[in-house]
């Protein structure tokens, strides 16, 4: 990647962090921040089993309502603070000691979250329950908790299960008209009286007269209860601002009476002790329109294995609503809608931008390990190639070397040669096999040995010592040599290495048709070497 791109890339990405930072500052001017006041707490127990030594079963009540609370926006968190306690989004409704959270999890439009908390392993009161918060509109918040209580004692075993609901409705409070002051004649003006401070006023008026209804939601949309158990569907419907219209909503259960299950007019299901396993529907109609829920009953020894493969969460429930549109004209018309559609448009944005980024990051990382890998292989042929150029350099260098030692061979023999052709009638003799040649030979053509020149009658007549032989090679040597130069044998007698030579050849086995390597001059008969060179003779094809 050149150094334009890697520029390219890097403002490419300070614009994506830019870009999510003014995406995070924007989700902090939240309308939730403001006064609310809170609903009573409703608290709905299901005794599954119980005995004395657990004191008192629990019985459902309701308590409190009315009080004036502040709910501030801390992080991705809502704080509740007021009414004698503060409550936080990341942690359970219950106020028991021994909960810890064990998982949290907040809805990417910041309209909802979920809270797991539990009780450690060890603990006799074991506890395990699930809170959910969701601004359904910037003037409503609906608060709901499940979840089950257990404790072992010596005198048995307790169980009991529990729904707690609270809700939360924007103050709207008004501002006091500032009162003109008044003068007499007979009085001196009295200075401008200043208003108190007002309370912080939550732009809710279009809530204040909720428009026609456009959508019916229940929660959950589908819901897996155990022999034993009871539990209270939830409905709202609101308009195209998403402001509850308080729509009367009717419930009825279809198929409910073929497992046992029954439903009261509120929305409440109660499963008894002895009902067999089986799926019905919960129906809750509103202004014409119904929204189907889905309810099925299982034994409480099968509860465990279903919920882990039904992909519900830990409460049994699943996380989306039922929803029934009931005018499709003017649903999401309101202004909540529109800031959330341009939040969602804005994650979208800058999730395709990052994920551009990482794509153009991977490509130019590719480019440059593919870049870097083509370089090292034309570096490896180009080193190959020159080496192959340096070898047949070499191999040519040594075959115009040794053709030129062979054509100066060839021109001192012809020299040579023409030398002794000027001497006239000089003779020659080999020292080693004594025989004589005419004038014009340079070597004896049965042994390789450098001829001598015949001074006198003594020498024809062999009154010199005679030479010696390589039995090997067959090249002979002046008298005096003991060992042949080329092979490193002991050299024998010339006499003695003729006695054991095989004689009278017929014609017929004498070899013919030799040529010289060396000068290309022809030789017949049983000559073995050049005349002129001393090359050892090669036979015609």
């Amino acid at each position: 990647m050149g150094r334009a791109g890697r520029i390219a890339l890097l403002s490419l990405l300070a614009w994506v962090a830019l870009s999510w930072i003014h995406v995070h500052r924007a989700g902090a001017d939240s309308p939730l921040d403001g006064k609310w006041k809170q609903g009573p707490l409703k608290e709905e127990y299901s005794v599954q089993k119980w005995v004395a030594a657990c004191g008192p079963p629990p019985v459902s009540a309701t308590s409190g309502g009315g009080e004036v609370v502040n709910i501030r926006v801390e992080g991705d968190e809502l704080a509740i603070v007021g009414a004698g306690r503060v409550y936080r989004t990341n942690t359970c409704y219950d106020q028991m000691p021994t909960l810890a959270r064990e998982s949290h999890s907040r809805d990417p439009s910041g309209r909802s979250w979920r809270t797991r908390c539990t009780t450690p392993a060890a603990d006799p009161r074991h506890a395990g329950l699930n809170t959910l918060v969701v601004a359904t509109t910037d003037t409503h918040i609906d608060l709901v908790e499940t979840g089950r209580y257990e404790s072992t004692l010596e005198g048995g075993h307790c169980i009991a299960d529990v729904k707690r609901s609270r809700s939360f409705d924007a103050v709207v409070a008004d501002v006091p008209a500032a009162v003109a002051p008044t003068a007499t004649a007979t009085q001196t003006q009295a200075p401008p009286v200043k208003p108190p401070p007002t309370a912080q006023v939550v732009d809710s008026s279009r809530c204040a007269s909720p428009g026609d209804p456009v959508r019916l939601e229940v929660r959950p949309s589908r819901k897996l209860l155990r022999a034993g158990d009871s539990f209270s569907f939830h409905a709202v419907v609101v308009d195209a601002n998403g402001c509850s219209t308080h729509t009367p909503t009717t419930w009825t259960a279809d198929g409910a009476a073929a497992t046992g299950a029954s439903m009261d007019p509120s929305g409440k299901v109660t499963v008894p002790s002895e009902a067999t396993e089986g799926t019905f529907s919960v129906v809750a109609t509103a202004a014409g329109k119904n929204a189907k829920v889905t309810v099925e009953i299982v034994s409480a020894s099968r509860y465990d294995e279903l919920l882990a493969t039904s992909g519900l969460n830990d409460a049994g429930e699943s996380d989306a609503p039922s929803v029934a549109v009931i005018a499709t004209s003017s649903i999401g018309g309101g202004d909540a809608k529109a800031q959330d559609g341009s939040q969602r448009r804005r994650i979208a944005f800058i999730a395709i931008v990052v994920s551009m980024a990482v794509a153009l990051l991977v490509v130019g990382i590719i480019g440059s390990v593919r870049a870097r890998k083509q370089a090292a292989l034309t570096r490896e042929a180009e080193e190959r190639h020159a080496e192959r150029m340096r070898d047949a350099e070499e191999r040519r260098r040594e075959r115009a070397e040794q053709h030129a030692a062979a054509v100066r061979a060839h021109q001192e023999s012809i020299a040579r040669a023409a030398d002794l052709a000027t001497a006239g009638g000089t003779r020659l003799i080999c020292p080693a096999c004594r025989r004589e040649y005419p004038a014009g030979t340079v070597f004896c053509p049965n042994d390789a040995n450098r001829l001598a020149t015949l001074h006198g009658p003594e020498d024809a007549l062999g009154g010199g010592a005679p030479g010696s032989i390589c039995p090997t090679c067959k090249r002979g040597f002046d008298p005096g040599v003991k060992t042949c130069p080329h092979d490193g044998d002991d050299l024998v007698p010339y006499a003695l290495h003729a006695s054991r030579e095989p004689t009278g050849l017929s014609p017929a086995a004498v070899p013919r048709g030799k040529i010289c390597p060396t000068c290309g001059d022809r030789f017949e008969g049983n000559a073995a070497f050049c005349g002129k060179d001393g090359t050892a003779l090669v036979l015609l094809n």
